[in-house]
């Protein structure tokens, strides 16, 4: 496997579990991010690259600086 791959894998996972301590489901994360449910999946599971725009409005949706999610 690949470090980009396994740095997407990592990042997918913090994202997840700072989703579920905050009780929110994939849609509802969503929702507030401003993007599609099926895009934050795919980001959870590690198979996208998720853009800078992206992980900022992630982070503003789940109420957390953007660094949380790069720990």
């Amino acid at each position: 496997m690949e470090k980009k791959e396994i740095v997407l894998q990592q990042f997918g996972r913090r994202l997840r579990t700072l989703r579920e301590q905050r009780n929110l489901s994939p849609g509802e994360l969503a929702k507030s991010s401003g993007m599609e449910a099926a895009h934050l999946v795919k980001i959870e599971e590690g198979r996208s690259n998720p853009l800078f725009s992206t992980i900022l409005a992630l982070a503003r949706g789940l109420g957390v600086e953007p660094g949380e999610l790069l720990k």
